[in-house]
């Protein structure tokens, strides 16, 4: 198909199959909208603007990061990501100097089915697809300055700043770019309003204010479509070092934002009509019956992700969750093969990180299906390699600092553990994580505490039957014999675990520990 661009004035070229709509920012492939991240989207914005020419790094970054320092890699990482979409050749790298836009631009008006003048009904396949990009795309505003020195605005927008370039990593979200959203400085229009003109469904604004030493930061993200405030905080911090003070904050927003997004987008997945879902819908409502564990609810996710990844056969984040799907069956024990579960898990965990190798929730869910391969270290390093990826994912964090502790290293594992806790608390493994403090308690013969971290962990997740067992082998331990008893009676509930059911769960490295756990649970009258 030759598609034809319809001039600069309008702001859609196009090239190949596909159409780039610059003042709507879209890219559509024979009328179908195609999801691509902000930063992407300046970038392929520049390199058409500039087709057949060669656009050196330099003036890359100074129009699609105006201002900023930013890493080199940054930059490889949205060609790649633009090349994975456009195809392989249409963006060549010319070594040392930077990139060239190697397909030719239409030049026939009259011949472009997907312009301007788009038929209605390319219009209408498209629909669906710019509602979901609607739904994912976030934007955030510059945050006010509420001091009366002018000159302190540089902190308040480099929080805005860090907020945006770190969730551009999260493999969840569509973010506007900057020169977009800090065209809304100090409006006066309503978030519904912003919303709107962005393309965005999620908004986060926040200030800062000084007083004396101090600096008080307040954060909030909003959805546009109900004008809901969906979570907001509040930081207060000294200002010795501004620097340090706005990579911790931005950092803990970030991370405190992606869970409660994703819930949100669970809850409205969930009232889409069966017949009219589309891949994200499916695949949020995937994850929304994930959490619930239950056998009956993992096998509907899993049928969810099946049509999800008809629809987007190499789609990392649905691959990565069909993993989780078959780990689900191992930890709760009603796996048929439980062998066969671990390979699928391994193997759906591998394809998501060999389709998309900055994805970093692939990476976390690669590191904990080795995990239960028993392949430890290959685990954690796959956990290490999330969190390089995306620092901002708690989630991996939270993991990483588990296998930590069943690796027996506690005391590295409560510094990853607290930090996936503080950033994220309203994250659905906060149970787990709280748990691998547990855990660790135990194995340093901390039991009064271990106790104390199990209950709570039992508490925000009585559903599960690993806390109660958990914290039957904390108190065993602890010498409360009784209450042991009532716990490992609450865990097992009628279903026969055997010792491998077990293990996949708790995959202690140390032998000594293993056993201390094993003869803690037959204590307290569990029989292998």
């Amino acid at each position: 198909m030759k598609l034809i661009s319809t001039g600069s004035d309008s702001g859609i070229s196009a090239f190949g199959n596909f159409v780039l709509q610059r003042h709507e920012r879209r890219l559509l492939c024979e009328g179908q909208t195609v999801l691509v991240g902000a930063r992407a989207f300046d970038v392929l914005c520049v390199l058409v603007d500039h087709a057949g020419e060669l656009v050196t790094k330099k003036r890359l970054f100074d129009l699609v990061w105006p201002g900023l320092v930013v890493e080199e890699n940054n930059l490889q990482v949205h060609v790649s990501s633009l090349r994975r979409i456009i195809g392989s050749d249409a963006i060549a790298t010319v070594p040392g100097r930077g990139y060239r836009f190697t397909l030719r631009l239409a030049t026939d008006p009259a011949s472009a089915p997907a312009g301007a003048e788009a038929s209605e009904q390319a219009r209408g396949k498209g629909r669906a697809s710019d509602q979901q990009a609607y739904r994912r795309t976030i934007a955030v505003l510059p945050f006010l300055n509420l001091n009366a020195d002018p000159e302190q605005e540089y902190f308040s927008d480099g929080l805005a700043e860090d907020i945006i370039t770190y969730l551009t990593r999260s493999p969840w979200l569509l973010v506007v770019s900057r020169n977009s959203s800090f065209s809304y400085r100090n409006t006066k229009e309503s978030n519904q309003a912003v919303g709107s003109a962005l393309r965005a469904r999620y908004l986060v604004l926040g200030s800062v204010r000084r007083a004396g030493d101090m600096l008080r930061m307040t954060a909030e993200l909003v959805d546009t479509s109900s004008g809901e405030t969906l979570w907001a905080d509040r930081f207060d911090r000294p200002m010795s070092d501004m620097f340090a003070v706005q990579a911790e904050i931005s950092g803990q927003i970030v991370s405190a934002i992606e869970p409660v997004y994703l819930h949100s987008e669970e809850r409205v997945a969930n009232e889409v009509p069966q017949q009219d879902m589309e891949h994200w819908d499916l695949l949020m409502r995937a994850r929304w019956h994930f959490w619930r564990t239950t056998p009956e609810h993992v096998l509907q996710a899993q049928t969810l992700l099946t049509r999800a990844l008809e629809i987007k056969p190499g789609d990392s984040a649905s691959l990565s969750l069909m993993s989780f799907t078959h780990m689900a069956k191992l930890w709760g024990a009603w796996a048929e093969d439980p062998r066969a579960a671990v390979v699928e898990a391994n193997r759906l965990a591998l394809v998501a990180v060999r389709n998309d190798e900055r994805d970093a929730f692939a990476h976390f869910t690669l590191g904990t299906a080795l995990s239960c391969a028993g392949q430890m270290q290959a685990a954690i390093a796959e956990l290490e390699c999330a969190l390089g990826l995306y620092p901002q994912a708690a989630a991996a964090a939270g993991e990483l600092g588990r296998l930590l502790v069943f690796s027996g290293r506690t005391e590295e594992a409560e510094e990853f553990i607290l930090q996936a806790i503080d950033a994220s608390p309203h994250d659905p493994h906060l149970s787990l994580w709280i748990r691998s403090r547990a855990i660790g308690c135990f194995v340093d013969g901390r039991h009064a505490d271990a106790v104390r971290y199990a209950r709570e962990a039992t508490a925000k997740r009585a559903d599960w039957y690993f806390n109660h067992l958990l914290l039957a082998a904390c108190l065993s331990a602890a010498g409360d014999m009784e209450a042991a008893q009532a716990s490992l009676q609450q865990a097992m509930s009628g279903r026969g675990y055997n010792m491998q059911a077990i293990m996949f769960g708790h995959p202690f490295v140390h032998e000594q520990h293993r056993n201390k756990f094993l003869d803690a649970l037959k204590a307290a009258g569990w029989q292998a």
